[in-house]
Formats: C-alpha cells, sequence, structure tokens
C-alpha cells in the first residue's frame, strides 16, 4: 500500500466533512490500492454509498463495507434513496425515518438480506415491484407517506410478519397484502378503506387487525377464517351490522367498535361474552 493511499486513509477517519471531501476526490487515482484495502473494485457508485454513510455519521471505516448490518437515519433530507444502496449485500436493517423520500429505487430489491425496513413519515407515493425480492423481510414501516396502492407483487413478501400502512391513502385492502400467509400484525389506521374483503380470510396467522378511522362499510363473513386473531380494531368506521360469525374467532380478546353507528351491539356483545368490546 503506498504512503499516498495511507494518508488519504488518514483523511477518512478524521471526522472532518472538508478533508472527507478531499479525501474521496483522490480515491479514484488509487485503484489498485483501493481494492487490496477494501476487498472490492473502485466505482463511482462506491464511492458516493461510501461519502454518504461516512458524512451522515453511519460508517466509521471500523466495520468492512461490505458487512455493513444497520443503517438508522432520522432527519436527514434525500428525497430518493441512493440507487448504490443495493451495493451493502449484507444488510439487514434499514430505518431512513423523516428523511423527504419521495422514491425509492428499484435497487432496493438487491438487499437480499434485509430484514427491518422502516420508511415512516417520508413523501413516498409509489412502491417499487421490486420490494418483493426481499425475501427475507420480516418487520415493514411505510406509516405516513402518501401511498394508495401496493405492486400485485408485494404479496411474495411470504416471510412478513409486521406490516404498519397507517396513514396513507388507501382506499381498499391491496390484494397483495391478503396473499402474505405468514402476516401477524396489520395496521392501516387512518386510511379511506371502505370494506374488509372475502380475501382477508387468506391471512390465516394474523394475530392484530388495527384499521381504526378508515370508511368500512362491510366486513366481509370469511374474517372468521382468521382463527388467531386476537385484537380487531376498527374504531370510527361506518359499520353499522357486524356480522354474528364473528363469535367464531374463539381466540379474539379485544374488539373495538367505538364511533360506528352500530345497530347490533346486544348481539355482538351476547355472541362474545369472553371479550372485551368497546362501543
Amino acid at each position: 500500500m503506498t504512503t499516498a493511499f495511507q494518508n488519504l486513509l488518514l483523511l477518512l477517519k478524521s471526522k472532518n466533512k472538508t478533508d472527507i471531501e478531499n479525501a474521496f476526490s483522490q480515491l479514484k487515482n488509487f485503484s489498485e490500492d483501493f481494492k487490496n484495502h477494501f476487498g472490492f473494485d473502485w466505482s463511482e457508485n462506491v464511492q458516493e454509498l461510501m461519502f454518504f454513510l461516512m458524512v451522515n455519521k453511519v460508517w466509521n471505516m471500523k466495520t468492512p463495507f461490505l458487512k455493513i448490518k444497520k443503517i438508522s437515519l432520522v432527519y436527514k433530507s434525500m428525497p430518493e434513496i441512493p440507487k448504490i444502496i443495493g451495493e451493502l449485500k449484507g444488510l439487514e436493517h434499514l430505518c431512513l425515518e423523516r428523511c423527504d423520500i419521495k422514491i425509492i429505487p428499484k435497487e432496493i430489491g438487491e438487499l437480499k438480506k434485509l430484514k427491518f425496513l422502516d420508511l415512516n413519515n417520508n413523501e413516498i407515493e409509489e412502491i417499487p415491484k421490486e420490494i418483493s425480492e426481499l425475501k427475507k423481510l420480516d418487520f415493514l414501516k411505510l406509516n405516513d407517506n402518501k401511498i394508495q396502492n401496493l405492486p400485485k407483487e408485494f404479496g411474495e413478501l411470504q416471510n412478513l410478519e409486521h406490516l404498519n400502512l397507517d396513514n396513507n391513502q388507501l382506499t381498499e385492502i391491496p390484494k397483495g397484502i391478503t396473499a402474505l400467509k405468514n402476516l401477524q400484525h396489520f395496521t392501516a389506521n387512518d386510511n379511506k378503506i371502505q370494506s374488509i374483503p372475502n380475501e382477508i380470510k387468506n391471512l390465516i396467522n394474523l394475530q392484530g387487525l388495527y384499521l381504526d378511522n378508515n370508511e368500512i362499510q362491510y366486513i366481509s363473513t370469511e374474517i372468521t377464517a382468521l382463527q388467531n386473531l386476537e385484537n380487531l380494531y376498527l374504531k370510527n368506521n361506518k359499520i353499522k351490522i357486524f356480522p354474528k360469525e364473528i363469535a367464531k374467532i374463539t381466540k379474539l380478546e379485544a374488539l373495538d367498535l367505538e364511533e360506528n353507528p352500530i345497530k347490533n351491539q346486544k348481539e355482538v356483545e351476547a355472541l362474545l361474552p369472553n371479550c372485551k368490546l368497546y362501543f
């Protein structure tokens, strides 16, 4: 390793943004030293990602670059997630909360080891179909965005257990969600959802369904297939008649129907004597 490259590494570790910028501007002149030190080829994309992570104090060079497992940033303005994020093949945890993000690049699908993804409180309108490539993903927060629908490929996230879509612009429960057979907790409060469809029956492992503050009028009787459901929250909707078949869900512990124009309250109370009811 040349002395000049060693000096660049010292600048990268300086924690001074100007020094870091100067060092990165020269890295391309030391491609052989770069590869010997980091274990992969230099490229503009890789350099851009390194710089982004260092100036945001996510990476301090102590962890090998390709072994970064966690990135967590809050209140860092970035309209688009850098496309080169896909270079971090070992990433397992990605949190970009309140970062003004509008676009999720298709390269997100290259993060094959990702288990946790939190993109809450951004400006996201569309989810790329490539998100379906995240086969190990089990926790996904997309609340407080501007999402109107999800790609049909979303249902391929068969390892997903927790999904939060609170405060978006959904008018229905996307069909992709009803294909998630391992989903345990689904939250979509504060949307404009109008019904709970027949396809809800596919969520056989669902334990918690939270749909407060929507516009739900119709609940399919197929909801009785959710034999693991423990909590059902439907506060402030437009439900008039709650299906009596709900009694078949024997594990139900809490049912919230507050602020609904329920006409068969007494019937529901009689059907669910051991369940905490809120009217």
